[in-house]
């Protein structure tokens, strides 16, 4: 790497260019062009950084400090974090229960879609495995 291949990468770096764009504009490989600029300390400019801001806590509104190469926090703590959740549950994940028949009793129950249940419970199983044809009493379920 010559001298003048560094300076090339340094100036596109402060100019807020990527790896991969310098990379490409250089026609070096990526991960010589992140050697380089870790070796030698090049960080981007500060038109990154202004694009970059703190995040807000979506809970209590105060600003989180967003430290580099770490996931995007939305809350301040974890007591926010479950304040908000209890406070929004209806935006939290739901798995889709679909209705299915037993194929021993003929009985309608709910499953998850990637069960791929075939009983509604461990008895009918039983009774279908070692041929027992006589469906379960309503109240064993």
């Amino acid at each position: 790497m010559t001298e003048q291949n560094k300076a090339d990468i340094e100036r596109l770096r402060v100019a807020g260019h990527s790896y991969t764009q310098i990379a490409e504009i250089l026609h070096q490989s990526r991960n010589t062009v992140k050697s380089v600029c870790q070796r030698y300390g090049f960080q981007p400019g500060v038109t990154l950084v202004i694009e970059k801001e703190s995040g807000v806590c979506q809970n209590c509104g105060t600003q989180i400090i967003q430290t580099e190469g770490q996931k995007h926090r939305n809350f301040c703590s974890d007591a926010c974090r479950r304040a908000w959740w209890k406070t929004h549950r209806d935006l939290g994940k739901k798995k889709t229960a679909v209705q299915v028949r037993c194929v021993f009793c003929d009985r309608m129950f709910e499953d998850y879609t990637r069960n791929h249940r075939k009983y509604c419970c461990h008895a009918c199983y039983i009774r279908d495995r070692f041929r027992e044809k006589k469906p379960h009493d309503k109240r064993a379920v």
